[in-house]
């Protein structure tokens, strides 16, 4: 039995190697396509930060490890299993440069499995619905608008129009905080007060961008590339900081779910689990896994993805400084405002919106409909067949016995 549990923390791992060099473009494709970083020095930087942000909180581990299925209907095959979904596809799309959601794969992987050992009744639909579901659209919704203002505002600066061109850049900035807050029945001074460190980075960056607008204000348009150029380093290390931020809890819940059922089961944790750890503690994640998550997912990121950041910084628009800086900042404030809420939200789907996003604040023609177009596809079918792989991969563990 404990052979097995290693088995499934490493396969883990593993998943959340894959899932940072298949996600390393979320941060980095822009950065990297408009000449501010060459690939290598920009892979090994999103890696050193993907691990900073991975370390700042578990709420969204804590989601994936109780709020899709209880401990009792899982055993560790089942766990297995859904990794092997979730990496057979990652490697598929990342074989093809196609941006698919690390998170959807592995959220699908997990429903397949159950639901191949214990019946459809065992997962629970409703939170599939709320945290996953409702997240795919109004995640990469609210990225696309936040961009898509925050562009329109950056460029009224540029031009000299100060006051209409801050407003409507704060307003983008606003935008993402409002969205979350509506959708979670939150509001601004609870965040406040909880004073999170999430909340601290979001309001930092926040502050970041508004104090960077004003070097842009009337420029000429070579001073205009120069300065977006070095406000680009910024939002690019603030993406890579929210991935790690979203991503590497899903690995890190994985793995915490694996030891509520090691344990449900009335079996002594190992003692390479130095942590405490009881059936109840669900929500509890050992300092170990964190550490190992975050260590995973920055080799993976440094390991970089480039077929998909072809993919994302040239394919759908010719991405331009000035629009990398909006985008990422836009994805950025989504993606952290997530993981303070605890929503296991794909990265991915957020940072390309963004970018259609900006693309579209010059003019619809601009954003290469057709690559978005099978990108969105992607988005759709990344559940299912996810789902479809674990559920294979289940049946064939029980045939071994396992």
């Amino acid at each position: 039995m404990v052979s097995l549990l290693i088995a499934v923390v490493v396969m883990a791992i593993v998943f959340d190697y894959i899932n940072g060099f298949h996600d390393a473009a979320n941060a980095i494709a822009t950065v990297v396509s408009t000449g501010v970083l060459p690939i290598r020095t920009a892979v090994f930087l999103a890696g050193i930060l993907n691990f900073a942000g991975a370390v700042t909180g578990t709420a969204v581990a804590k989601t994936i490890a109780s709020g899709f299925a209880d401990p009792g209907d899982v055993t560790q095959a089942v766990v297995l299993a859904a990794l092997l979904g979730a990496c057979i596809w990652n490697l598929i799309t990342w074989w093809f440069g196609i941006p698919s959601s690390s998170s959807h794969a592995l959220v699908g992987g997990l429903a397949g499995a159950v639901v191949a050992h214990a019946g459809v009744g065992a997962f629970k639909w409703g939170a599939l619905v709320q945290k996953v579901l409702v997240p795919l659209v109004a995640s990469p919704t609210i990225g696309f608008v936040v961009a898509f203002f925050a562009m329109v505002g950056l460029v009224w600066v540029c031009r000299g129009r100060w006051s209409r061109g801050v407003l409507l850049a704060l307003a983008a900035l606003v935008l993402a905080g409002l969205g979350w807050a509506v959708w979670h029945s939150a509001t601004l001074s609870v965040a406040l007060r909880e004073s999170t460190l999430e909340t601290k980075i979001v309001l930092a960056l926040g502050l970041c961008f508004l104090v960077g607008v004003p070097v842009l204000y009337g420029a000429r348009p070579q001073v205009v590339q120069s300065h977006s150029r070095r406000l680009q380093l910024l939002s690019a290390g603030m993406m890579a900081f929210g991935h790690g931020s979203n991503d590497a809890q899903k690995s890190m819940g994985i793995i915490t779910l694996a030891l509520a059922v090691f344990v449900t089961q009335g079996h002594a944790l190992p003692e390479w689990t130095p942590d405490w750890f009881l059936p109840q503690d669900a929500d509890h994640v050992p300092t170990w896994v964190v550490l190992a998550c975050a260590t995973a997912i920055a080799a993976g990121t440094a390991a970089g993805g480039t077929r998909i950041i072809k993919t994302m910084g040239t394919k759908i628009i010719r991405i331009t400084p000035l629009q990398g800086f909006a985008a990422e900042t836009a994805g950025a404030f989504t993606i952290l405002g997530a993981s303070h809420l605890g929503i296991p939200v794909s990265t991915t789907h957020v940072i390309n919106a963004a970018i259609m996003g900006v693309g579209a604040s010059k003019r619809l023609s601009a954003v290469r409909w057709g690559v978005a177009g099978n990108i969105l596809i992607a988005w759709v079918v990344t559940l299912p067949f996810s789902a479809g792989l674990a559920w294979l991969s289940m049946k064939l563990l029980a045939l071994l016995g396992t």
